[in-house]
Protein backbone atom coordinates (compact mmCIF):
# COMPACT_ATOMS: atom_id res chain seq x y z
CA UNK A 1 0.00 0.00 0.00
CA UNK A 2 1.58 3.16 -1.31
CA UNK A 3 1.81 5.80 1.83
CA UNK A 4 0.22 9.64 0.68
CA UNK A 5 1.83 12.41 2.19
CA UNK A 6 0.62 15.82 2.82
CA UNK A 7 2.27 18.78 4.35
CA UNK A 8 0.16 21.99 4.47
CA UNK A 9 1.56 25.26 5.49
CA UNK A 10 -0.14 28.22 6.50
CA UNK A 11 0.80 31.86 6.31
CA UNK A 12 -0.89 35.08 8.60
CA UNK A 13 -0.27 38.06 9.81
CA UNK A 14 -3.24 37.18 13.11
CA UNK A 15 -1.45 34.21 14.53
CA UNK A 16 -4.76 33.66 16.50
CA UNK A 17 -5.96 33.00 12.97
CA UNK A 18 -3.55 30.69 11.69
CA UNK A 19 -3.93 28.66 15.36
CA UNK A 20 -7.91 28.10 14.34
CA UNK A 21 -7.31 27.39 11.10
CA UNK A 22 -4.59 24.42 12.05
CA UNK A 23 -7.05 23.40 14.47
CA UNK A 24 -9.86 22.56 12.29
CA UNK A 25 -7.67 21.05 10.15
CA UNK A 26 -6.44 18.96 12.47
CA UNK A 27 -10.04 17.78 13.40
CA UNK A 28 -10.95 17.11 9.98
CA UNK A 29 -8.31 14.79 9.44
CA UNK A 30 -8.61 13.10 12.82
CA UNK A 31 -12.47 12.25 11.55
CA UNK A 32 -11.33 10.83 8.31
CA UNK A 33 -9.10 8.55 10.54
CA UNK A 34 -5.12 9.65 9.09
CA UNK A 35 -2.49 10.43 11.02
CA UNK A 36 -1.21 14.01 12.33
CA UNK A 37 2.15 15.24 13.20
CA UNK A 38 2.38 18.53 13.95
CA UNK A 39 1.66 21.54 14.26
CA UNK A 40 4.72 22.29 13.50
CA UNK A 41 5.92 25.66 14.30
CA UNK A 42 8.33 27.42 11.95
CA UNK A 43 10.71 30.26 12.36
CA UNK A 44 9.45 33.84 11.99
CA UNK A 45 10.61 35.98 9.05
CA UNK A 46 11.74 39.41 9.96
CA UNK A 47 12.41 41.98 7.34
CA UNK A 48 14.93 44.71 7.69
CA UNK A 49 14.28 47.38 5.07
CA UNK A 50 16.96 50.30 4.78
CA UNK A 51 15.84 54.14 4.44
CA UNK A 52 17.47 56.83 3.76
CA UNK A 53 17.01 59.61 6.25
CA UNK A 54 17.57 62.57 3.67
CA UNK A 55 16.66 62.22 0.43
CA UNK A 56 19.48 64.51 -2.17
CA UNK A 57 22.64 65.92 -0.43
CA UNK A 58 23.56 63.67 2.93
CA UNK A 59 22.91 60.67 1.33
CA UNK A 60 25.92 58.97 3.46
CA UNK A 61 24.38 59.95 7.01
Amino acid sequence: MATQVMRITLKAYDHELVDASARKIIETVKKNGSQVSGPVPLPTKKEVVTILRATHKYKDS
